[in-house]
């Protein structure tokens, strides 16, 4: 079991901006150590932290965008319908695109289930991406909660 939580990695912290589930507005997230000095250093996350912040770095990237970095596939191709309505056939494309970035993590041992819906009705440009996914070496599920904007920012 242990080498299968230390396969989930070690990455740098982030503290999403807003909070609540929203991952909008990353920033690395510091913690004094030092004892009684109190500098600050970064902080890391560790197993199913680190998991939940590399899948939310994976939804939040346009695939392709890390390509100068040799990383040509990294990402999702649900940005590709930003502009588009939010109708059934634009979140079921939005539901494929994560299924298709989410077969790259090495970590996912299956996903149990993936909605895409609407916040509002009428739906307006926001949908929400659910996520319920069995990770390598863990008993409890990771549920996910994505916010995505169909809204071009032009």
């Amino acid at each position: 079991m242990t080498d299968r939580l230390e396969l989930m990695g070690l990455d740098i912290a982030l503290d999403w901006g807003r909070g609540g589930g929203f991952f909008e507005d990353a920033e690395l997230r510091s913690a004094l150590t030092g004892g009684a000095t109190g500098t600050r250093d970064i902080r890391t996350v560790g197993r199913v932290d680190a998991i939940e912040q590399a899948l939310v770095n994976r939804l939040k990237t346009r695939r392709g965008e890390l390509e100068p970095l040799g990383h040509p596939d990294y990402g999702s191709r649900h940005h590709d319908l930003i502009g588009e309505p939010n109708v059934e056939r634009t979140r079921n494309l939005i539901k494929l695109y994560v299924l298709q970035a989410l077969r790259q993590e090495a970590r996912i041992e299956r996903v149990l289930a993936v909605a895409v819906s609407a916040d509002h009705n009428p739906p307006r440009e926001t949908v929400r991406i659910v996520l319920t996914l069995k990770l390598i070496g863990v008993q409890v599920p990771l549920n996910l909660v994505v916010p995505f904007s169909l809204e071009d920012p032009a």
